[in-house]
């Protein structure tokens, strides 16, 4: 049988597994689909005893699920009242309880929060983690405490925008001046404040019927990135401050026993902001610690680049066992799993197959994943431990995307080293175009990668899988900046557009040399985010490329300032100024000087409600390309944010596909 070609829609023949959460030998887990323009998402378990996996809550939009005891309790809003409510803008969580054995469930509790995480006591209290907004604290005041007047009041002035802090939005959430992160105690349905609105919480774990310890940033005008770490007494009901200097940016917390916790946090005094995390291990007694990853080596969270993803699970994940510690992290092009014994000096990998590796639980002997490998998708997988290591094959447990490559022609990823100037060897790929014929010349983009502190590998990306079944080359590269080899290799503040520009361009002309089939003549460039950003540049340095395609990029550093959600702590942290500082060097670090430069065709993506990367930036770019005579043209997304290409309206991903293929195809071929 002659197999399909992959069209702008075959994101949504992908399953997509995630979301790990263990009782004993049972695993939760959850299962999404495409369906229409949106997405759906299923709650299955996986029995570790008999391998097989059952569905335990379907046709449900829920948010958080947890065990307990023998069910499960989730959070949804399923009675016709409720939705009408939460419609009208009314914040509103409901606690479900779950028996998975027989299907029923009984509504625990209606709390009139938007609930992040929960921590369960007991029957009659909770510990509670609630996305809060101090506006409509006062619009709930004003409508003294009727709900229904609420929604009035707040429909009225969403007819206004009000920004006294910074950041007034923030990508994926939207408007978000005044908002914070608040810590509550549940007890027999009243509410009591832990947190104070000084403080935005961004992480909790509880323990047991003793303690939550939970950090946060300091809020009000400038909001912090350095955070701040407590613990609360649940008997005694009393704060402690574990961590104010404001010296770390935490990034996780796990609670071990009544005297140690995890948390992973790093100083900046490595790599700045975006510095790879130290794991601690703390003792809450004396405060004192055991820190792992001491030189900032290993992001612990999977950093795969793969864009039919589009949901993950933990962003970082640990778990403790006697004399050592596991987590996830990059392994240049692959993520594994690590183990990282107390008395060495360097971890080693668990898992060592090549791949995405997104969760993980360890049952007895044995360690049961959610990864990728090859060019398939998500998958259950299981392997044998030997020691603290792995033994034996890896099994797969699904066939959730394995029919896909029997039925659709896949472009082989083919490997391609390039040494660059400063003689470091770095990773790089091809996939030919569909219908390869040797002689034949063949229109090419490069890919650039997001982040810049992820890293390509070799695993299924759509755009270059649609573009090789268009009959373009597709060649792509980890260059300086990358997730994967370590901190220093990964930290290029203060040198975007230097080294990074020299290793994707130097890459590109040595493909072009290297592979016979490639015309050089008829390249393209396309990226998003810092790949994005790095289109904008390449184009305004070289005239190379032939056709441009920039998605969900920035162009100026200084409008970005005030624009980004992270443009403050952006620019201190990467560029170490201010447009009041020094400003000649942000306006040279920005692809925007160099728009009279450009020759190349280029079309701008961006969703219109990014707030990563603001949609002004491409109207600039655009506005000084059409200046200047040169074919420019953007296109919007309504509605979508910067995760549009993994995330978005399902139409919209196809639309965008859909004008990246006719911008190539109109000046490439």
């Amino acid at each position: 049988m002659k197999k399909k070609k992959i069209g702008a829609d075959f994101f949504a023949e992908f399953t997509n597994l995630c979301g790990f959460e263990r009782k004993e030998t049972e695993i939760l887990y959850t299962k999404s689909k495409t369906v229409g323009n949106g997405y759906e998402t299923d709650l299955w378990l996986l029995d570790t005893e008999t391998e097989e996996s059952r569905k335990v809550l379907d046709n449900v939009k829920f948010d958080l699920y947890r065990w307990d005891g023998e069910e499960i309790i989730f959070t949804a809003l399923l009675a016709e009242e409720d939705i009408a409510l939460a419609d009208k803008g009314v914040p509103l969580t409901c606690f479900y309880r779950l028996n998975p054995a027989t299907g029923r469930r009984t509504l625990l509790m209606k709390v009139y929060k938007n609930i992040l995480d929960f921590h369960k006591i007991d029957e009659n209290r909770y510990v509670l983690l609630c996305d809060d907004s101090l506006h409509e604290d006062a619009y709930l005041k004003k409508a003294g405490g009727d709900v229904q007047r609420f929604a009035e009041i707040k429909e009225e002035e969403s007819d206004y925008f009000i920004a006294e802090e910074v950041p007034f939005w923030y990508n994926g959430v939207g408007y978000c001046d005044g908002a914070r992160g608040r810590m509550f105690l549940w007890e027999n349905g009243e509410l009591t404040q832990i947190s104070p609105d000084s403080l935005s919480v961004t992480g909790m774990k509880g323990w047991r019927s003793q303690y939550v310890v939970y950090f946060g940033m300091a809020s009000g005008g400038v909001q912090n990135t350095t955070g701040r770490l407590y613990r609360y007494d649940i008997q005694s009901k009393a704060v402690t401050a574990l961590d104010e200097s404001d010296t770390y940016v935490y990034t996780y917390v796990d609670t071990l026993s009544d005297d140690e916790i995890f948390v992973c946090r790093n100083d900046r005094k490595l790599h700045g902001e975006y510095q790879d995390e130290y794991i601690d291990l703390l003792n809450l007694k004396d405060g004192s610690y055991l820190r792992k990853n001491s030189l900032g080596d290993y992001h612990i969270y999977d950093s795969v680049v793969c864009d039919v993803i589009y949901k993950s699970g933990y962003l970082n994940k640990l778990t403790r066992v006697s004399g050592g510690t596991y987590f996830i992290a990059l392994d240049k092009e692959s993520s594994r799993l690590f183990y990282w014994a107390d008395e060495e000096e360097l971890p080693v990998a668990v898992i060592k197959e090549k791949g995405k590796l997104l969760d993980y639980e360890i049952v007895g002997e044995k360690i049961y994943t959610i990864a990728v490998r090859g060019l398939g998708g998500t998958e259950l997988y299981v392997q044998e431990l030997s020691g603290k290591t792995c033994g034996g094959v890896e099994r797969c447990l699904s066939s959730e995307n394995t029919h896909l490559e029997e039925a659709y022609e896949y472009a082989s990823v083919e490997y391609l080293p390039y040494v660059n100037g400063e003689g470091v060897e770095l990773q790089g790929w091809y996939l030919k175009p569909a219908g390869f014929e040797e002689g034949k010349k063949y229109p090419t983009v490069l890919f650039i990668h997001g982040g810049p502190q992820v890293a390509y590998g070799e695993v299924f990306n759509l755009d270059m899988q649609y573009f090789a079944a268009l009959g373009y080359g597709v060649i792509y590269c980890n260059p300086t900046g990358s997730e994967g080899r370590g901190g220093d290799f990964g930290d290029i503040r203060m040198r975007y557009g230097t080294i990074d520009y020299e290793d994707l361009v130097g890459f590109a002309r040595y493909a072009a040399k290297s592979l016979p089939w490639v015309d050089e003549t008829r390249l393209g460039v396309t990226g998003g985010s810092y790949g994005g950003i790095m289109t904008n540049w390449i184009i305004g340095h070289t005239d190379l490329f032939k056709s441009a395609i920039s998605d969900r990029s920035s162009a100026n550093n200084i409008s970005d300032f005030g624009m980004s959600d992270i443009g403050v702590s952006f620019a201190l942290d990467t560029y170490e100024t201010t447009p009041w500082g020094n400003l000649d060097f942000l306006w040279d670090s920005s692809p925007l000087k160099y728009a009279p430069n450009i020759k190349t065709p280029t079309l701008w993506i961006h969703g219109m409600d990014d707030y990563r990367c603001t949609v002004d930036n491409a109207l600039q770019m655009h506005a000084a390309l059409t200046y200047f005579g040169v074919p420019s043209k953007v296109v919007g997304f309504k509605g979508e944010h910067h995760g549009m290409s993994r995330t978005g309206k399902p139409k919209h991903r196809v639309r965008r596909l859909e004008e990246m293929r006719d911008w190539f195809d109109k000046y490439l071929k």
